[in-house]
C-alpha cells in the first residue's frame, strides 16, 4: 500500500497529461485554426466593404455614368475581342461602297499590348494589309471611309499606283490577358 500512494501521484499526472495531450490539445488546434480562419475572413469582408464603398463612389461619379450609359458605342469603337469577322465586314462595305470587290486581307494580331498613353489602358494591335484597284475618283472616298469608319482604324502605310494601292492598317481591341 505504501508503494501505491507513492506511486499515486504519477499515476495522477500521467492520466492528466494523458487527457491535456490527447483530448484538450486536439481541440486548441481547432480553435486555434477556426481563429485563424475568422480572422481572414474579417479582412477579406473588410475589403469587401471598401472595394462597396470605391464602386458606389465610382457609379455616382458622372463621367462613368456617361461612359456606362454610352458602353454599345464604346464597344463599337473598341471591342474587347478581335471581331475579325466585323473588320472583314467594313472593309467590304468600304469596298462596295467605292465600287470594288473586295479580295480579301492578311490579318495579324500582334502578341504584345501597345500602351497609347500612360494614363489609358494598353490596347491589342490587329495589323491588316491588302490592296485595291484605286483611282483618282475614289481614292478619298476609300481612305475616307477607313479613317471614318466604327472601328478604330488607323493608315500606318499606303502606296499608291495607278495599277492597284496597297495598304497598310492598324485596328484595336481591349483585352485583358
Amino acid at each position: 500500500m505504501n508503494i501505491f500512494l507513492k506511486l499515486l501521484p504519477i499515476i495522477l499526472i500521467s492520466i492528466i497529461f494523458y487527457l491535456l495531450i490527447y483530448t484538450l490539445y486536439p481541440q486548441y488546434q481547432k480553435t486555434l485554426s477556426l481563429t485563424k480562419k475568422l480572422n481572414e475572413l474579417q479582412n477579406k469582408e473588410k475589403e469587401l466593404i471598401a472595394l462597396e464603398k470605391l464602386i458606389t463612389a465610382l457609379s455616382q461619379n458622372a463621367n462613368i455614368q456617361q461612359l456606362i450609359a454610352n458602353q454599345e458605342t464604346l464597344n463599337l469603337w473598341l471591342p474587347q475581342q478581335p471581331k475579325i469577322e466585323e473588320i472583314l465586314a467594313s472593309l467590304n462595305g468600304i469596298y462596295q461602297t467605292n465600287n470594288l470587290i473586295f479580295r480579301g486581307a492578311n490579318i495579324n494580331i500582334a502578341e504584345e499590348p501597345k500602351q497609347m498613353n500612360p494614363d489609358v489602358l494598353p490596347v491589342r494591335v490587329i495589323n491588316i494589309s491588302f490592296s485595291a484597284p484605286l483611282n483618282s475618283g475614289n481614292l478619298i472616298s476609300f481612305i475616307e471611309g477607313i479613317e471614318k469608319n466604327v472601328r478604330l482604324m488607323q493608315i500606318k502605310q499606303a502606296s499608291l499606283s495607278p495599277e492597284s494601292s496597297e495598304f497598310k492598317v492598324e485596328s484595336y481591341y481591349l483585352s485583358d490577358k
